[in-house]
């Protein structure tokens, strides 16, 4: 799911500017900021970081799907350091192309 934005959402078009997917938006004149390529969407939460908003509160949220959520909590469950010796080579997934058998 793309960033999706709420009331607090001032127009300020920061999100569409730091946007490292290019994937939002902002027209002149125009309130809310418009997500362009939803699928394209990194959830790199640069978006709602650099958002101002108001009332204190962020002009926009990022909805990450369950799937992807999963997917990052049993990395952190395996607490691997982020580069580690495996086999001959460094890495920390031994199921990377490089260390495949060799022919």
């Amino acid at each position: 799911m793309p960033p999706v934005f709420n009331k607090y959402c001032n127009g300020c078009g920061i999100c569409a500017a730091i946007c490292p997917c290019d994937i939002i938006s902002h027209e002149k004149g125009r309130r809310v900021p418009k997500v362009l390529y939803p699928d394209e969407c990194w959830y790199c939460d640069a978006c709602v970081l650099d958002c101002p908003g108001t009332e204190g509160h962020k002009g926009l949220e990022l909805r990450i799907p369950l799937q992807l959520q999963l997917m990052w909590m049993a990395a952190a469950a395996e607490e691997k350091p982020p580069y580690d010796l495996v086999g001959d080579r460094f890495g920390n997934h031994p199921d990377t192309a490089w260390d495949m058998p060799r022919e």
